[in-house]
């Protein structure tokens, strides 16, 4: 049987964005027995140290994760990728190991390999921004966010009840779904929205060759379609080439579409631009409309898991893990 949460010793490796976020919580919200930060700038690791975002750190990975109960890889997937392989001797037996990328299959291979003991779990929080770094770390950040989760099937249910709770108490809606979907999914929802961002900046760009004056009159509309162009250029190249073989089919897609809209266009033919276009935006409509439902009813949901456990008159009284993680089939 696992410690409850508020008895582990928890390592992040990587303190960017996602991983000196997580960091926050887990001391704000008294979360756990210590704090552990990994990161290969020295400079971080004091930065860390000094604000209290973590209560001790270090450049070595194979100290860093020793004697952890929970391991978070907070780092590029090909980065954690070459982690998973490096630290499996250093890690405490029955540990649990995640990562929080944004590809699944390669990380779960990887993870396959890790010793006996180890209890791997991929997840991807879906939080974030387009700005990286310690810097652009800030509580709250997983509020309200799903967080996947792809247990191997080595992984004992204690570990995954363990991990669950974390997700629970930094405010996330933990969500269960298969490496493979999930890598096919987020090519659609995250990895075809930074191409089709980054491609429009330059072609706006490529525009202000000869009209600068586009970027004068650039607002609100440009502003939101073009901001996870601005997002880390080596994180997403990680993202892409690990998820190439299904980045290709919602790319073709998006193309074919395009070329739909160009084609209505030039022909002049405008019913058929009011359906393509009334389709879309009723899809986004019902999307838009769906999200916030379902935000509101989970936060109902804490509102009433939080009332309960005061009654109890401890908030660690039963742990969040009581309440299962939701399956995606």
């Amino acid at each position: 049987m696992y410690a409850q949460l508020a008895d582990c010793r928890i390592a992040v490796v990587g303190l960017g964005l996602i991983g000196a976020s997580l960091c926050m919580d887990l001391k704000r919200l008294h979360l756990c027995r210590e704090v552990r930060g990994v990161s290969r700038s020295s400079q971080t690791v004091a930065q860390g140290i000094r604000t209290g975002v973590i209560d001790q750190g270090t450049n070595r990975l194979e100290s860093g994760v020793a004697g952890a109960d929970i391991v978070v890889l907070a780092t590029p997937v090909r980065v954690a990728i070459r982690q998973v392989q490096a630290m499996g001797p250093s890690l405490k037996p029955g540990a649990v190991v995640v990562d929080v990328g944004s590809t699944s299959v390669q990380v779960s291979e990887a993870m396959a390999a890790l010793p006996p003991q180890a209890q791997p779990i991929v997840t991807h929080p879906m939080a974030g921004k387009e700005t990286s770094g310690f810097d652009s770390a800030e509580p709250g950040l997983f509020q309200n966010a799903v967080w996947v989760l792809s247990p191997l099937p080595r992984t004992s249910p204690d570990a995954l009840a363990l991990f669950t709770q974390l997700v629970h108490a930094v405010g996330a809606h933990p969500v269960a779904m298969d490496a493979r979907k999930h890598d096919r999914v987020v090519a659609a929802i995250s990895h075809l929205p930074f191409l089709v961002s980054s491609a429009l900046v330059r072609t706006v760009a490529a525009i202000g060759q000869d009209e600068p004056e586009v970027w004068d009159l650039a607002a609100g509309g440009f502003r939101d379609t073009s901001r996870v162009a601005a997002s880390e250029t080596s994180m997403f190249l990680d993202i892409l080439m690990t998820n190439r073989d299904n980045i290709g089919r919602p790319l073709d897609l998006f193309i074919q579409h395009i070329m739909q809209l160009r084609a209505g266009l030039e022909a002049e033919d405008e019913e058929a631009l009011v359906q393509c276009l009334s389709a879309n935006r009723r899809a986004r409509q019902a999307w838009f409309a769906e999200y916030e439902a379902r935000n509101r009813a989970f936060l109902r949901h804490r509102m009433r898991a939080r009332g309960a456990r005061g009654r109890r008159g401890s908030p660690h009284a039963k742990p969040a893990s009581d309440r299962p993680y939701e399956p995606y089939e």
